[in-house]
């Protein structure tokens, strides 16, 4: 099978979590490889920021056994919305890179934005998205070579640094195209609870002088920033297959790892 079947019940099969003060927090599990085996559901879950997680969020996510969690927001970000309740019994793994491309207050809050310029500016994003999270998406893979699951991986909105590194693991358990850009699109049904979340925090206060079909492309997940990240890939890399090896140094042993502790047939 080459091609993602219209048909595969996990593309309509329930994601997301649900959980109080959760956002855009879902399951990866389910999807299907080219060859016919599927992601096992309750291993791996994507998320934006889960820092407002209430007591009962959180001891339900607790519940899924989560071993570890790849937070690959800022410092800085990570000091505006700390996340601080998982325990020692969950490793918290972070980025300590002070910028991001993928941080779109950090862009929001220079202001002055030209028409058309949060279109053009989420385009630049993705190109360079998978070179400067090299260092997360190194330690990701290297947590899920090393088989630490459950784990969950987030950034802030769940939308880009996330949406991409789903989309590297998905592409490195062989599963089509075709379905790593559904799984990215599925953050648009979160979409409202972005915005809301963004008009209400000071950090984005610029974005209501903007008329909202300007600055809607910062929260829209579309299939062509993912196809530019991949883009960017090929160009530099030559395929997503070399720079999973040379720049996460994910070779052959480390893929066997990941497809067995991932996949089911």
């Amino acid at each position: 099978m080459t091609l993602a079947d219209p048909f595969d019940v996990s593309l309509t099969a329930p994601r997301a979590l649900g959980l109080e003060g959760g956002h855009n927090l879902r399951d990866l599990g389910g999807y299907r490889t080219r060859s016919g085996q599927r992601l096992k559901w309750g291993v791996l879950y994507r998320s934006g920021a889960i820092s407002n997680l209430t007591e009962s969020g959180q001891a339900e996510l607790r519940a899924r056994g989560i071993k570890a969690i790849c937070d690959f927001r800022t410092p800085h970000e990570r000091a505006r919305v700390p996340m601080d309740w998982q325990g020692q019994e969950v490793g918290y793994h972070t980025s300590e890179r002070g910028f991001s491309v993928g941080s779109l207050q950090s862009y929001i809050a220079q202001g002055g934005h030209p028409k058309g310029a949060m279109l053009a500016a989420m385009h630049d994003i993705y190109r360079n998205l998978p070179f400067e999270q090299e260092g997360s998406y190194r330690q990701l893979f290297r947590l899920l070579a090393q088989g630490r699951v459950p784990l969950l991986f987030n950034c802030s909105a769940g939308k880009d640094r996330t949406g991409l590194a789903a989309a590297l693991i998905l592409t490195a358990l062989d599963v089509p195209f075709e379905t790593i850009e559904h799984d990215y699109t599925l953050t648009n049904q979160a979409i409202d609870g972005l915005e809301q979340m963004m008009l209400a925090d000071p950090g984005y206060a610029s974005l209501s002088a903007l008329a909202r079909d300007e600055y809607m492309p910062l929260l829209d997940a579309h299939p062509e920033y993912l196809r530019l990240a991949f883009e960017a890939i090929e160009a530099k890399h030559g395929g997503v297959g070399t720079y999973l090896h040379d720049a996460l140094g994910v070779g052959a042993a480390e893929l066997a790892s990941i497809r067995a502790l991932l996949l089911e047939d």
